[in-house]
């Protein structure tokens, strides 16, 4: 595999649903990992690309310690807010698909694939440069259950972060593979194992 054409598996799907999971499984059969969500906050730390922009738009009141942008602030600001949630989109999704593209053309030459760990993979267009697109699903139930455990949010909170994105059935028609992880952990490692050698087998 050339190391500046890879192939790229986009893995995506509502919060709470497990892509950071699969991408992890995906890492130790030679995946290699793009985060977009961590490569989203390091662009809005103190004075990184995003940071001026986020204040110009939304105000220096989504300041926290030490003056850094806190996105729980940002968050209570956008989410349940579609126009809000778009001028926020719109700064920050041009900037991690650059990154990502950078990433790309970088990754070492021993991985087998490239993984776009990424909820809004279809929503910020990076599904455009992906050769194949995995949805994971899971039921609401679960979600709200592991945002809660893994965030430490209201279940108010909770539902506003899961009803601000779009559902499984708007990210169906993109996706060329589809995961339950419905199940323990071990079930979702057989999954994406096998997946994972049709994947390749395609190539």
């Amino acid at each position: 595999m050339p190391q500046n054409n890879p192939h790229i598996i986009g893995v995506t799907g509502i919060t709470g649903s497990g892509t950071s999971t699969v991408a992890k499984i995906l890492s130790t059969h030679g995946g290699y990992v793009i985060e977009a969500d961590k490569l989203a906050h390091d662009l809005m730390k103190k004075d990184a690309p995003a940071y001026h922009e986020i204040i110009k738009i939304f105000g220096s009141d989504v300041l926290g310690d030490k003056n850094e942008i806190d996105r729980r602030i940002l968050g209570e600001r956008v989410f349940g807010d579609k126009a809000q949630m778009t001028k926020l989109e719109n700064i920050i999704h041009p900037l991690v698909i650059s990154k990502v593209k950078e990433i790309i053309a970088e990754a070492p030459a021993v991985a087998r694939f490239v993984v776009i760990d990424a909820p809004l993979l279809i929503e910020s267009g990076l599904y455009k440069i992906c050769h194949s697109i995995w949805l994971i699903t899971a039921t609401d139930e679960l979600r709200l259950s592991r945002i809660s455990s893994r965030d430490g949010l209201t279940l108010q909170d909770v539902t506003r972060r899961i009803n601000s994105r779009h559902g499984d059935r708007a990210l169906l028609s993109y996706a060329n593979v589809i995961i339950e992880n419905d199940g323990d952990l071990a079930s979702l490692q057989e999954k994406v194992r096998d997946w994972c050698r049709k994947e390749l087998c395609r190539q």
